[in-house]
């Protein structure tokens, strides 16, 4: 008879964990590997998706990589960096790679780092906390299409992404030194100040959680709640060197000086189920209908390892959790003349708690678990591309009715307004999220296409490192939207003073949504312009000028 130690068992124990982990990282790699995979068919195969925000921050791209050295993008347009500090992920890698590539490679590698990095940084750091891979980090892949992308948040979304990561590291070298640590954090910090400054809130609050630990115990002991407070507070010090720099030595941020904070708050029509909505932007795609069956996927594998006792809990990472949730109910809509500002948090939430969280599964799941986890999230991805291929048509309409577009010309966007009750007569891809139309910034084709100009290119000061020139700062803004057209006739509204006197500032009229035009909105009737080209979706109006008078 063989006698062991309780040594001997204990070493036998940890060395058998250790080759099931081994076994397990050997099954989950390969699927997370294709689960990144199969996520980037959308991207390539669809040029210009319906992304609300994507077509305008492309053009920019376009520029910001070559595209303003054209002659007559050079006299509209000019870069400055003086401006622009933060938020600017995007803009520096078009600027970089712009020397070495062109937009067929830069926009979709964009685009995949803006998708994949979020689901990559959850997975690194879930792994380091709870040990191995697994399948609750694949099925974390689904997230990858959320609302948040989907709106074309592309530097926050890569900027997610990055504070996952950096918190990874931190936790991988936290044993290398007080100093090391002290100087990683402040690069990480610089970094994601550069990237976007929801990225750095982000990055600090998962350190909090880091420091306060993975107990719960801190709850509950005045003492060891003081403790952990400690080291919190220690551990997020380094994050703020770089903002003071930054708050000293940078430009202005975003937003018009001469209005106070307070006057540039705004909240969209506040209520409990606007709340909610908002709550839920992570979980939510193109259709409420299949996006609430993922939402429900989450809740009942939650629900359910916590009843059987089958989950491990991070707990400061799930308080950091329940503090976005609690502060994204009272966060404005509009803030510093920057909109969407009340999505953010919710999508730190849902990322926070997705890293925090451990579910199991015993026994006969154990088998399926993982080809089912795949199936989901090939399902998903299947559906965007479906949408995305029924989308592509309103650009190509688009594409074509710009074809009779003068170069150095003038065009104002318009759409056809949808009444709220006929929403759901849309085709499926023309809102996202059910908060913003996806197609608002194609008009912004015009400049790569036909080498026009559009009126609200993305310039805004503190945000983007481009600035238009004199005259044409006088029909422009720094954000806008499609004005409706049955406004033509009115005076111009507050979001778009370019509007005045627009007869004699523009050539043509781009409306898009032209299909849904209803009885209530219609294009009105107008002496001097005249329809160019109908594609369905796009129509292009031609503006007649006066000839000028022969003297």
């Amino acid at each position: 008879m063989t006698m062991t130690s309780g040594t001997d068992d204990i070493g036998t124990t940890a060395a058998s964990e250790k080759k099931a982990a081994r076994m397990s990282d050997r099954r989950v790699v390969p699927l997370i590997l294709l689960a990144a995979l199969i996520s980037l068919i959308p991207i390539l195969s669809v040029r210009f998706p319906p992304m609300t925000d994507y077509a305008n921050h492309y053009v920019r791209l376009w520029l910001l990589s070559g595209g303003i050295e054209r002659p007559f993008m050079a006299q509209v347009y000019q870069i400055d960096w003086n401006v622009a500090w933060t938020n600017i992920a995007i803009d520096l890698l078009a600027f970089a790679l712009g020397k070495i590539a062109t937009m067929d490679f830069i926009a979709p590698f964009v685009l995949a780092l803006a998708l994949l990095l979020p689901p990559i940084g959850v997975t690194l750091l879930n792994r380091r906390l709870f040990g191995g891979f697994h399948w609750w980090q694949l099925l974390c892949f689904a997230l990858a299409w959320n609302a948040v992308f989907l709106f074309g948040f592309l530097s926050f979304s890569i900027s997610l992404g990055l504070a996952l990561i950096f918190a990874y590291l931190d936790e991988c070298l936290k044993d290398r030194g007080a100093i090391h640590i002290f100087a990683l954090r402040i690069a990480c910090a610089a970094i994601l100040l550069t990237a976007h400054p929801f990225g750095l809130l982000f990055y600090t609050a998962l350190l909090a959680a880091l420091a306060f630990g993975s107990s719960a115990a801190p709850l509950k002991q005045g003492r060891a709640f003081a403790a952990a407070i400690g080291r919190v507070v220690i551990a997020v010090t380094p994050v703020f060197l770089p903002l003071i720099a930054f708050l000293l030595f940078g430009p202005s941020l975003p937003g018009q000086r001469d209005v106070p904070l307070l006057d540039s708050l705004h909240w969209d029509n506040p209520s409990i189920m606007r709340s909610l909505k908002v709550l839920l932007t992570y979980f939510r795609t193109y259709d409420a209908r299949i996006d609430m069956i993922y939402l429900m996927l989450f809740i009942v594998v939650v629900r359910e390892t916590i009843r059987r006792s089958l989950i491990s809990v991070h707990w400061g990472l799930v308080l950091v959790a329940i503090v976005t949730a609690l502060l994204s109910m009272i966060m404005p809509t509009h803030a510093f003349d920057t909109g969407g500002m009340d999505v953010r948090l919710p999508s730190m939430m849902t990322l926070a708690a997705a890293a925090g969280l451990r579910p199991e599964v015993k026994g006969r799941l154990q088998t399926i678990v993982l080809p089912a986890v795949l199936l989901l999230v090939v399902v998903r991805t299947a559906f965007i591309e479906y949408v995305w291929l029924q989308r592509n048509m309103d650009v190509t309409a688009v594409e074509r009715v710009l074809q009779h577009v003068k170069p150095g010309s003038a065009v104002l966007p318009a759409h056809a307004q949808t009444d709220p009750q006929d929403l759901v007569n849309m085709p499926v891809g023309r809102i996202v999220g059910g908060m913003f139309p996806s197609y608002i910034h194609y008009p912004a084709l015009v400049s790569v296409e036909q080498d026009a100009f559009m009126p609200y290119l993305f310039t805004a000061a503190g945000k983007q490192p481009l600035r238009v020139r004199e005259p044409w700062t006088e029909i422009a803004v720094p954000e806008g939207i499609p004005i409706p057209t049955d406004v033509l006739n009115e005076a111009a509204p507050h979001y778009a003073p370019y509007m005045a006197d627009w007869k004699n500032r523009f050539d043509y009229v781009l409306v898009l949504n032209a299909d849904m035009t209803s009885p209530d909105h219609p294009m009105p009737a107008i002496d001097a312009v005249h329809l160019v080209a109908d594609e369905g979706f796009a129509r292009l109006y031609r503006i007649d000028h006066p000839k000028p008078s022969q003297e």
